[in-house]
């Protein structure tokens, strides 16, 4: 490894963080499928896997998931309005929310064999011999967290997750002309599934192709632009995002996406507003208009402001459809330090809008505004939904044992899981009263162990 000098300090030229390691894995997943690698390429492939997975949190997860559990059924594993900022639950302990959606094998098809294998007491060598043998021991043990919560004897997990829901709220939220005709493509495509998807059309805006033309991989990029893009987003989060989805883009390649996508989608950039010479509007114009003058009831789109000075040493609430307020406490200006790639300040500063939260100052902009505006009303439909299919006595039968995020499970017996699945989409699909306009659409699944294996979900274990 290079070393240089920089102002007495020593730093390295490379690195080995995590995020320089996701984008090398990107880069060799790129040339493998394209051509294939060298020698020298896949050792490197081989040891950043390695480095990236082999000092992973799978092993306390099972650890955690033991000591929450009392007899067999796994304990106090979320806090409610646990993100404070928006009301969403958080998890804690095992971090059920927060579990890989890979899958071992081809669409999973190695899971079921390797939980057999772990719940009849396999050894280290064992499971590291076992297929697919190219995947090191943690990162086995990650994809495995999921399906090691199974459901009691003689039942089943049944399972809805929203299609795209952080997707369709911005455009709902946004109310305008262009938003609508993004929403009429949701709405195209949920009627008709043959119809092009919003990934497949955003995918085809940014490479100037035939929606008919784009492939999965492309439509990738589409998925990844317009959940990183929606709010505010730019280069940088672009790029963070690929990396999720094992994307590499370079600069260059980012920055076009991202001009793309705002061009085809303009009514994104209206939601999100600004606040400048004489120019006031979406949400960033409502926020700072209602901040100017207190006590003054402001729009964007479907959401509104008003700040209060009387209330927290003076605070700025955002309303949602739902009429339930997010706060931000004491809003204010204040110089900050611009901090290099290094994590260390550059010595210039900008200015920039921040409000108090717990554990100091939070910056407060434009695509804050728009993220919790999201995540927020995702929430209220979730509780809205828990709250209906809990207090209904007919559906007693399929009590809900988790949610994750935009995803509700429920516990049935085995033989009614057919009329669970029914009952619980009916129930994902049924609009609050606010919520009108909005188009939903759900997927239901059913297994006896909770995964996101194709293989498992079309022909798993009874």
């Amino acid at each position: 490894m290079t070393i240089i000098m920089t102002n007495d300090r020593v730093k390295p030229e490379f690195s080995l963080k995590r995020e320089r390691v996701e984008r090398l894995l990107a880069m060799l997943d790129v040339k493998r499928a394209a051509g294939g690698l060298n020698t020298d390429e896949t050792k490197a492939h081989e040891v950043a896997t390695l480095r990236l997975f082999g000092a992973g949190a799978a092993p306390k997860k099972f650890a955690r998931l033991d000591a929450q559990q009392v007899d067999g059924v796994v304990r106090d594993q979320y806090r409610f309005n646990g993100a404070a900022q928006t009301g969403r639950l958080s998890s804690k302990s095992a971090q059920i929310q927060n579990l890989t959606r890979d899958v071992l094998g081809e669409d999973g098809a190695a899971e079921a064999a390797l939980v057999d294998a772990i719940a009849d007491g396999c050894s280290y060598a064992e499971l590291a011999a076992a297929s697919p043998v190219d995947v090191p021991v943690a990162r086995k043990l990650a994809l495995l967290v999921r399906p090691a919560i199974i459901a009691t004897a003689a039942k089943a997990f049944v399972w809805s997750d929203w299609s795209a829901v952080e997707a369709r709220i911005p455009p709902w939220l946004a109310a305008s002309g262009g938003a609508e005709k993004v929403l009429d493509i949701f709405r195209a495509n949920d009627r008709d599934p043959t119809r092009p998807d919003i990934y497949t059309l955003a995918a085809a805006d940014i490479l100037h192709k035939h929606p008919s033309a784009v492939t999965k991989a492309e439509r990738n990029v589409g998925k990844v632009a317009t959940l990183a893009l929606a709010f505010g987003g730019s280069v940088g989060a672009l790029q963070r995002m690929a990396l999720a989805y094992r994307i590499h883009l370079d600069h260059a390649e980012a920055r076009r996406i991202v001009d793309a996508w705002r061009s085809a989608n303009s009514w994104a950039s209206e939601f999100w507003g600004a606040h400048r010479n004489g120019e006031s509007f979406g949400l960033w114009g409502a926020a700072m208009s209602a901040w100017e003058v207190p006590g003054r009831l402001t729009t964007g789109g479907r959401i509104a402001f008003v700040y209060r000075e009387d209330y927290l040493g003076g605070a700025l609430f955002m309303g949602l459809p739902s009429g339930r307020l997010l706060t931000y406490p004491r809003p204010r200006w204040q110089e900050v330090d611009i901090l290099g790639k290094d994590g260390q300040p550059t010595g210039e500063k900008r200015h920039e809008l921040s409000f108090l939260r717990a554990h100091g100052r939070a910056k407060l902009w434009h695509g804050t505004l728009a993220e919790n505006a999201t995540q927020a009303v995702a929430a209220d439909i979730l509780r809205q939904t828990v709250t209906r299919i809990e207090t209904n006595p007919a559906l007693a039968f399929m009590p809900i044992r988790m949610t994750t995020h935009d995803e509700i499970v429920c516990e049935v017996d085995a033989a009614r899981a057919g009329e669970a699945k029914g009952l619980l989409r009916r129930e994902m699909l049924t609009l609050p009263d606010w919520a009108a306009g909005l188009p939903l659409q759900s997927e239901e699944s059913t297994c006896a162990w909770y995964t996101k294996s194709k293989a498992a979900l079309s022909g798993g274990k009874p």
